[in-house]
């Protein structure tokens, strides 16, 4: 019996680390970044990505999706431990921040009917499509007051709308757009995508999450430095391919 209770008491404070990361995704994220099934993130580049972190870290992930509105909450009131793939002006609120580090790339869409914009700062006064909930701080500055929001759940929506002539711009990341017309389900005629922003999202932490933010750097250096990140990338590199090679600067 003593050396029972001894037994677990040696356990008892690697409890704690045993319990796995949970990771939050806004519902409202689609493929390739998400795939999503009720409440849970079942698929797609963030899972993925959050695997690997969770390996470096020594803890299994549990994946969850929450709206977007509840996102920040959930991470404040210790629903989940991280989100990643975002920055903190998407976040505002006392979260701890990883480094720069997930590449993302954002283009303007245009129908191949339309005139072609060749700046930001020509789409203004023009309806642009765009995600509610969402901030465009590239847009915002190229227009100021002049930028016309068009809002829609999510960017396929956008692009829906922009199948039917409904808008002539609409503002969708790369690995979207270009997941959509891999699979066939956006055929529409376009012009070569204008960028918008080519950046580094972050990883957000909770303040009370199980790791700390520098395991959590740590583990962003050794994904990088084994070049599972990069082998990330590639599994999913027929999503940027085909419209990183047309976009224009």
């Amino acid at each position: 019996m003593k050396r029972l209770l001894l037994a677990l008491a040696l356990l008892a404070p690697l409890a704690p680390w045993a319990a796995p990361l949970v990771l939050v995704v806004d519902s409202g994220t689609e493929m390739p970044m998400a795939r999503i099934a009720r409440d849970r993130v079942v698929g797609g580049m963030s899972l993925e990505l959050g695997q690997l972190l969770a390996r470096q870290l020594g803890r299994d992930l549990t994946a969850i999706a929450v709206p977007r509105k509840r996102l920040q909450e959930s991470l404040l009131q210790g629903q989940a431990d991280l989100a990643c793939a975002y920055l903190p002006a998407w976040l505002p609120g006392a979260l701890q921040w990883s480094r720069p580090f997930f590449l993302q790339e954002d283009v303007i869409v245009t129908r191949a009917d339309a005139p072609a914009p060749q700046s930001l700062a020509e789409l203004a006064d023009q309806p642009v499509g765009t995600v509610l909930g969402f901030v465009y701080p590239d847009l915002e500055a190229a227009m100021g007051r002049r930028f016309r929001r068009a809002d829609a759940t999510e960017s396929s929506a956008n692009l829906r709308m922009l199948a039917l002539g409904r808008i002539q711009h609409a503002a969708v990341s790369v690995r979207l757009l270009a997941h959509l017309r891999a699979s066939g389900d956006f055929k529409t005629a376009i012009h070569p995508p204008l960028l918008m922003n080519s950046l580094r999202t972050q990883c957000a932490l909770a303040p009370q999450s199980k790791v700390s933010l520098q395991a959590l750097n740590r583990a962003i250096d050794a994904i990088e430095r084994d070049g599972s990140l990069q082998q990330l990338y590639r599994r999913y590199a027929f999503t940027e391919a085909s419209t990183r090679s047309s976009s224009r600067p």
